[in-house]
């Protein structure tokens, strides 16, 4: 009887992964086989924390405590009147209502270590935060987004977008962060092909309207966060011309005989 508890073991461990705080971002990377060993091994876990409050209900109960009298007339009537057999069977019920909600005390422990790491009840950006590490790309992304800095990208199409990240895609069962971007533009233009230099041609901001625009993650091929004073300084500095030396200041291989007199 007791080999059927793997059922609840790996009911509660797949629940587990949905509603933990940290799990259910991960199940992305969970496929295959890899997913039913991560069930199970959250499973046994819960069913360690359900065998551990039986223990400590047994301990504290009195020794003359007896099952229920409905419990007791359901396993009667289902044909289990052994003293022993129906104990088995009440150690079986117990174990996989335990395990079962196991998930919700993993949950609120995870919760409470989280609350003690990050400072806050609601830890859904640090959350973000430890799991985007791993990627330069989304890490840039949810930064700027959380410091309400400007960020330009460029995409695969040569097409160059400056503007500022209002949401990132939230992680899911299948896609993780990869998905869509949404920004709101302030400059969009193209990169040469053949001098590679960003050409500005749509400055959004004298348009008076807010425009959002949508952007698939996995197009981007460059980001980077942009800086109007450093852009307007290089601006100015492409549009002084360039005074020629004076004779003087030449080096003598330039120099024509006539300067040398």
């Amino acid at each position: 009887m007791f080999a059927l508890l793997i059922v609840p073991i790996l009911v509660a461990g797949f629940m587990a992964c949905h509603i933990h705080p940290v799990f259910s971002y991960k199940l992305h990377r969970y496929e295959g086989q890899y997913l039913y060993l991560k069930s199970a091994e959250t499973g046994l876990k819960c069913f360690a924390i359900a065998f551990v409050i039986c223990l400590a209900a047994h301990w504290l109960m009195p020794d003359n405590w007896s099952l229920p009298s409905g419990l007791a007339s359901v396993l009667q009537h289902a044909g289990i009147s052994d003293q022993d057999e129906t104990l088995r069977t009440s150690w079986f019920l117990v174990l996989s209502t335990l395990t079962c909600l196991s998930p919700w005390v993993l949950k609120c422990s995870a919760l409470l270590r989280l609350r003690m790491r990050s400072g806050v009840w609601n830890p859904h950006l640090f959350i973000i935060q430890e799991l985007l590490d791993d990627s330069p790309l989304d890490d840039l992304l949810f930064r700027l987004s959380i410091e309400n800095k400007d960020v330009m990208l460029m995409m695969d199409d040569r097409k160059v977008y400056v503007g500022k990240i209002i949401s990132m895609g939230e992680p899911s069962e299948t896609l993780g962060m990869d998905q869509d971007i949404s920004i709101m533009p302030l400059m969009s233009g193209y990169r040469d092909k053949d001098t590679l230099r960003v050409n500005f041609t749509t400055d959004y901001e004298q348009v008076d309207a807010e425009i959002y625009l949508s952007l698939r993650q996995e197009a981007i091929v460059s980001a980077t966060e942009f800086n109007f004073k450093a852009y307007r300084t290089w601006q100015q500095s492409r549009r002084k011309p360039r005074r020629k030396p004076s004779p003087g200041l030449q080096p003598r291989s330039l120099r024509r005989p006539s300067d040398t007199r």
